[in-house]
């Protein structure tokens, strides 16, 4: 019997042992697939960070440039062409992803000193905070991100998230003045590196504020000094080294981190899946008397010849919508054969066209450049997707600019402004295709100085036919709207805070319903959070936009 006590008594002791010890145990584990806040690597939380930034502006661009009509738009209303569901991904990639995690990282950031790493932290979110709130109006902000203690945040008014998100830049430009003890090991942004970065992050952030005031110059009296002031400084992106853009490679799996544009429409079984908008293609090669420098530079055309026949399109043996004006583009063009797009609502099936649908070119998307071949897309050709997002490049301050000048009276001459924009635009969309290795090379049309001054003396020459500081607007934001190619969200911002291009193509339908002013609210936020209201409809707008229904919608 005393045997099999002592036998117990050494089973059970160590039982015991483990069992006062196992919280001391516990607290000295980590789990390596959640390592505590303390502990982060915070270069790995930086391009997590970055890389759902990337999302966010993929999820409002596709929709910006539907609408104003750089890709096609199905509707055949605006009402049926989107649903609660549409902005499901926006919101999800915004609060969860970019929200979230630079929530997290900042302050791991700052106990580590790795100030450049907030500070674009910092950046990345303010800017989804603006696009937020110009694609969905009032959003939470103030409550957001606080896990269980608060799943029903409410929304916070517009004009309150954008003075957040700018003070947030504020945040930033004083953390890149700060001494790092690192920098990012990797941006995805920028290829510059230490100090260099640092500097371009700072101008990044002074020109996104240049942009606030730009979006809000309706509604903020103040924006005109506060601009001006920017201007001033000198501190804005205006060159090529520094403009913003995200940067994609040619990594087709494991993982693909192409260009999103690339991926849609180069693929193995040959063709494209995307349309391009009718309006934009004749704003490029068929509206001016002279050649746009950057046509074969922003598309590919898989056929020389438009237009097809019946079943590949159905459009050119219909007759022209009775309330487009003769002016009004509608289905191809007689003086730029090959040119195939989709106008704006058109709902109706998809004929077979895949290899005849003009696509996108080398700029942005890292496609092919248009030698005049005729050819359908394949996969790993062009720039096999080496692509950018122009988030904001040089021109797009120019031209901005410009728009101050005209409308608000900051200095600056908006003709020289204009020119500049111009210039900078096509050098960068001529120089892209050497810079990420396009194949085939460009060898047919590439445009000479003569091309060049004839496209930029022929817009000079509209600016100096106009006679009031509208009618130059006119003229400034048409090329605005073109040189925005890639970047639909600075687009549908600038339509609806000008009203421009005016002479967009109406939708197919005479009567399409309310233009989409802001989207509803998605699905995901009304159906799960008790303190969230549905929009009545699409016409509720941003607190910025004030302009009537006057636009061409």
């Amino acid at each position: 019997m005393k045997a099999i006590y002592k036998f117990l008594i050494i089973l059970i002791l160590p039982a015991l042992i483990g069992l006062g010890s196992c919280k001391r145990f516990s607290e000295l584990l980590e789990n390596p697939n959640n390592p505590s806040p303390s502990a982060a690597d915070v270069d790995l939380y930086l391009n997590a960070v970055q890389l759902s930034f990337s999302n966010v502006f993929n999820d409002a661009n596709g929709y910006g440039m539907g609408l104003t009509r750089m890709q096609i738009f199905y509707g055949p209303t605006y009402a049926s062409g989107i649903s609660p569901n549409s902005m499901d991904g926006l919101w999800t990639d915004a609060y969860t992803g970019v929200i979230k995690q630079t929530d997290a990282m900042i302050p791991v950031a700052r106990s580590q000193g790795k100030y450049v790493h907030a500070a674009i932290g910092e950046i990345l979110k303010a800017y989804t905070l603006f696009t937020l709130v110009d694609m969905l109006g009032d959003v939470p902000n103030s409550e957001a991100d606080k896990g269980v203690d608060n799943t029903n945040p409410v929304a916070d008014k517009g004009a309150d998230v954008y003075a957040a998100a700018i003070a947030l830049l504020d945040t930033a430009i004083a953390d890149l003045a700060k001494t790092p003890s690192s920098y990012p090991s990797s941006d995805l942004f920028f290829t510059s590196s230490g100090s260099s970065e640092a500097t371009n992050w700072r101008k990044t952030a002074k020109t996104l504020k240049f942009r606030a005031y730009m979006n809000t110059r309706l509604v903020n009296n103040t924006a005109a000094s506060k601009i001006a002031a920017l201007i001033a400084d000198g501190d804005l992106i205006t060159s090529d080294a520094n403009e913003w853009t995200f940067r994609y490679g040619t990594r087709q799996s494991t993982p693909n981190n192409r260009h999103p544009n690339y991926n849609g429409n180069y693929v193995a079984s040959g063709g494209a899946g995307d349309y391009i908008g009718v309006y934009f293609l004749y704003s490029i090669v068929a509206e001016k008397p002279v050649s746009d420098p950057r046509r074969r530079y922003y598309f590919f055309r898989q056929t020389l010849s438009t237009p097809g026949n019946v079943q590949q399109q159905p459009c050119a043996f219909q007759a022209k919508p009775a309330h487009y004006s003769s002016s009004t583009p509608y289905c191809y063009f007689l003086t730029a054969p090959g040119y195939w797009g989709r106008d704006h609502g058109d709902a109706s099936g998809i004929p077979p066209d895949g290899n005849l649908r003009t696509t996108w070119g080398a700029y942005p998307a890292g496609g092919r450049y248009d030698n005049s071949e005729g050819v359908a897309t394949t996969l790993n050709t062009g720039g096999q997707g080496a692509g950018i997002l122009p988030l904001w490049m040089s021109f797009f301050t120019d031209f901005e600019r410009a728009e101050a000048a005209l409308a608000l009276g900051v200095t600056g001459d908006p003709r020289t402004l204009l020119e500049s924009g111009i210039r900078k635009s096509i050098a960068r969309v001529i120089a892209f295709p050497g810079q990420i290795g396009v194949s085939p090379a460009p060898s047919v049309g590439i445009p000479t100085q003569a091309t060049i001054d004839n496209y930029v003396n022929y817009v000079l020459s509209q600016y100096d036919a106009a006679t009031t500081n509208d009618d130059r607007l006119d003229v400034v934001l048409k090329e605005y709207y073109i040189a925005l190619w890639g970047n639909g969200l600075d687009a549908y911002d600038m339509y609806r805070r000008t009203c421009r291009p005016k002479n967009l193509q109406p939708a197919l339908q005479a009567q399409p319903g309310a233009f989409i002013r802001t989207f509803l609210y998605p699905s995901v936020y009304v159906n799960l959070n008790s303190n969230a209201t549905q929009k009545g409809d699409v016409t509720v707008k941003t607190f910025w936009d004030t302009n009537t229904g006057n636009c061409t919608y």
